[in-house]
């Protein structure tokens, strides 16, 4: 794994890719309980692409140097999350996705088995970066980071049979 360092550029894109995956999220939900089971398929891949490219940033950003992260242990429904501090952005990622030899670099406030009680509210509307998704997902890819290369595969099936491809069609 290759670190990379965090620059608040980088960070700026990661917090716009977080806040993507959210969103989409949400478009999905929408999608499905509308019944258009393509467009439900469709954000649903980008979600998890997005949040996999979030946690290969944040484990290399660890990676680099676990003192300019420092973070929480919360329990958020019954499950143990890390809140973490980047910088002046802040993130949160199960423990176990950055795996714990990093995880356990990282200087905490609390130790996991003691984790703060937080009630979970996911607001997508609020924005810190008028960057756009694609701007975003180009400066990662451009250090190193592409969010094609986290899809589960690159396309969907449609419920009529038809591929559909999921890719950013803008990223290398």
């Amino acid at each position: 794994m290759d670190p990379l360092e965090p620059t608040d550029d980088l960070l700026e894109s990661l917090y716009v890719v977080n806040k993507a995956a959210k969103q989409f999220a949400d478009e999905a939900t929408d999608a499905y309980d509308r019944g258009d089971v393509t467009e439900s398929n469709v954000r649903s891949a980008r979600k998890d692409a997005l949040y996999r490219t979030k946690t290969a940033v944040i484990t290399r950003v660890v990676a680099h140097d676990p003192a300019h992260v420092t973070g929480e242990y919360h329990s958020i429904h019954g499950d143990v999350w890390l809140f973490l501090r980047i910088g002046d952005w802040r993130f949160h990622q199960p423990p176990h996705a950055i795996g714990n030899d990093l995880t356990d670099q990282i200087e905490t406030t609390n130790d996991r088995t003691d984790p703060n009680d937080t009630p979970y509210v996911r607001d997508s509307s609020i924005a810190r970066s008028d960057r756009t998704l694609d701007e975003a997902l180009s400066r990662l890819a451009d250090a190193g980071v592409n969010a094609n290369d986290y899809l589960a595969r690159p396309t969907v099936t449609t419920e009529h049979d038809r591929i559909v491809d999921v890719r950013w069609s803008h990223l290398p």
